[in-house]
Order: structure tokens, then sequence, then C-alpha cells
């Protein structure tokens, strides 16, 4: 027989059970938690974390990050949104607009709001992704906001991973649908 973690179970014991982080005040209580994160149980959850999950657990708001040469190929990664069997919505933008510009600072003030009004934050990982200015400032923003972070690597793409996904152990999906589910689930699980 099961055992069901009771919704007032505090996080810091279910983190102590289970000998996981789950980036959250030790005090917080794991029915605020899953509400919080999106997801229906603890083992929902635990699956999320360990990147078993392979189904969407709720429909998640999503923020691509990704360097502009690769506009084709995220274009085919956004006609996933029209997929019923996945529960996600984007929210983003994409710019030319070099860091420092003229424009950056209202260019940075309406990516901060989609980053904002986010759930999760995919880079999505080209030849040239990790070199872009923008793509660590994204990242960064994300981190502050305690949104999930994950990566994708383009299909055929060999470049460095961002330094923002590696020094946070983000997740990162090869390009195959299973695999971008669980990522993208895993991050939601470990949100910071």
């Amino acid at each position: 027989m099961f055992q069901r973690k009771r919704a007032d179970t505090l996080v810091s014991t279910v983190e102590q059970n289970y000998g996981i982080n789950l980036n959250t005040r030790a005090d917080t209580l794991l029915g605020n938690l899953l509400q919080d994160r999106g997801f229906d149980s603890l083992s929902q959850l635990l699956d999320g974390y360990y990147k078993r999950l392979t189904y969407p657990a709720r429909k998640r708001k999503i923020f691509i990050s990704f360097h502009i040469e690769d506009l084709q190929q995220v274009n085919g990664f956004r006609l996933m949104a029209h997929n019923p069997n996945l529960l996600i919505d984007f929210n983003e933008t994409s710019t030319r607009e070099p860091v420092q510009s003229e424009r950056s600072s209202y260019i940075r003030q309406a990516i901060t709001q989609k980053i904002y009004d986010a759930a999760i934050l995919i880079c999505l990982i080209g030849n040239g992704t990790a070199w872009r200015d923008w793509v660590e400032w994204e990242i960064e923003t994300a981190a502050r906001f305690h949104k999930g972070i994950c990566g994708v690597r383009l299909k055929g793409s060999f470049g460095r991973t961002p330094d923002g996904l590696t020094s946070r152990d983000a997740p990162i999906a090869k390009w195959d649908m299973p695999d971008i589910i669980a990522t993208i689930e895993c991050a939601a699980a470990r949100r910071s």
C-alpha cells in the first residue's frame, strides 16, 4: 500500500526523506509547494525532479531564450504549442538589438516582464548561443525571479552550453519530444 504525504508535511521533511533539494524554505508546506510548481502529488513532483515525468503535469507558460541565427529551428520549436498532447504556452519575444544599444533599456523592460510572467525559461542551444549577452542576461533574470530554467540542444548543434545553464546544473534535453517534456517538468520541479 502506498503512503500518501499530507499537504501539511514540511518540505524539509520531504527533502530529508528523499535526499533532494527543492530550493525553497524548509518551513514551506508540501501542499503549497505542489500548487506553486504545478504538480498534483509528491510522486509526480519527484518524477519531475528526477526527469522521469514523460507527460506534462500542467500547462506551462514558457519563455524561449535563443540566438537569432537559430530562428528557423526556433520557429519549428514554437509549433509545439499547437500539439494537443503538450500543455505549453510560449511567452517570449526575440531581439536583434545589441545588449548595450540605445533601445536596450526598453527591450530589457519588455523582456523582463515576459520572463516574470512565465514559469519556465527554455534556452535553445545552438552553435553560437553561449556567446550571446542577451541569452546570459535572460537566464540571470529568470534565476532572479525563481523560474524553472532548462535547455534544449537544437538538432545538429554542437555549440557550448551557456554558462548560466551550466553553473545552475540546469537540465538539458536533446532534440527529442519525450526528453523535452521531461526536461520542462524537471525545471518546474527544481525551481529555485
